[in-house]
């Protein structure tokens, strides 16, 4: 059944340690609803949700070992650089293998290992996409934020940046695509930024892809493309006669959606130029992960070019911001403490 369950990783090096349970459990919770019930999101955050505050607001999503407090202590690192006080609310999408006593006594939801990169359902308690929680966690940090003031640059300063590296950095690019959170914030007049950095593979909006490989038979598989897209995926984005059949999300038409919305959003990824080992820990090697490029660095720069090319053609102006870090590695504190992040993401000089 096209969209019922996320791929398994092929990974350079065998790794399991995305596999472990996480040593800390986010200590807020945000409440997520849908068609399919309700659940609770944990998250991490430099203050308590609950409390007054009006201003910017941060969104740090983890990597694959899902731990939030870790990219919670990185980002506010980068705002005391920044000079920022900024709201930083960190994520955290846990997985079965974690705490699922836990999860089942307070209504925490949790995904498969790989589920959560790519808006799978929930395993419980409900089966809400990680999608939906993003849109829920966006929705309730709205009345939060405040609208960016006049920037030096066209238009005003985001009042919610997401940023994601790593695993982190593939839900991102993917949600920046199909997210609904974004536009609902954008009827309120708060503008949305996305930061994506490091992901392992990116989603494309073609068939094409730039490296031809031995076995293209699922380069276009969701989260590489668009065939067999989970539920979340607009039902009006579905394509009749895509792989998802009549009325399911996936193919050609769900694509061409997405990339409309897609360019029509402020994006910017940002790549270290030493993320370039092709036995990485956790670097996808799949048929679907090696078309898209070599490593991190070369699938990034791959991407840049798809997109723009997709925007030329479409009479866009190229809007998206392709940022490279000499001297930075994969790390995501290395990446958010850059000068260049920290102003993108926390604003200022």
């Amino acid at each position: 059944m096209p969209g019922a369950g996320p791929p398994g990783g092929e990974f350079a090096i065998g790794h399991d340690e995305q596999y472990r349970p996480v040593q800390a459990v986010g200590d807020q919770r945000v409440p997520v609803s849908g068609p399919e019930g309700t659940g609770r999101l944990a998250c991490h955050a430099s203050r308590p949700l609950g409390d007054p505050y009006r201003g910017p607001v941060v969104v740090v999503v983890h990597g694959a070992l899902r731990d939030s407090d870790r990219y919670l202590a990185s980002a506010q690192h980068a705002a005391r650089l920044a000079g920022s006080d900024a709201l930083i609310v960190a994520p955290q999408f846990l997985a079965d293998v974690d705490r699922a006593d836990l999860g089942r006594a307070d209504g925490i939801l949790s995904w498969a290992v790989e589920g959560w990169k790519g808006g799978y359902p929930a395993l419980g308690p409900a089966a809400l996409s990680s999608f939906t929680a993003m849109d829920s966690l966006l929705g309730q940090l709205a009345p939060l934020a405040e609208p960016g003031r006049e920037a030096a640059g066209p238009g005003p300063e985001p009042a919610v940046v997401v940023f994601g590296n790593s695993a982190g950095g593939q839900f991102v690019n993917r949600y920046a695509a199909v997210g609904r959170g974004p536009d609902l914030l954008a009827a309120r007049g708060l503008r949305v930024r996305f930061v994506i950095s490091n992901p392992s593979t990116y989603l494309y909006f073609k068939r094409e892809r730039p490296v031809s490989v031995p076995d293209a038979t699922h380069v276009n598989d969701w989260r590489y493309g668009f065939d067999g897209a989970p539920g979340y995926v607009d039902a009006d984005q579905a394509d009749p006669g895509g792989p998802g059949g009549p009325g399911g999300p996936g193919g050609p038409g769900a694509a061409r959606r997405s990339l409309e919305r897609y360019l029509g959003r402020d994006v910017t990824i940002v790549l270290g130029a030493l993320d370039t080992d092709g036995a990485s820990l956790l670097l996808e090697v799949s048929p679907a992960a090696m078309a898209q490029g070599a490593n991190r660095f070369d699938r990034g720069l791959r991407y840049d070019q798809h997109v723009r090319r997709l925007a030329r053609a479409a009479g866009r102006p190229a809007r998206h911001r392709l940022i490279q870090l000499a001297s930075v590695g994969h790390t995501a504190g290395d990446v958010l403490a850059a000068a260049q992040v920290r102003k993108i993401i926390f604003g200022g000089s």
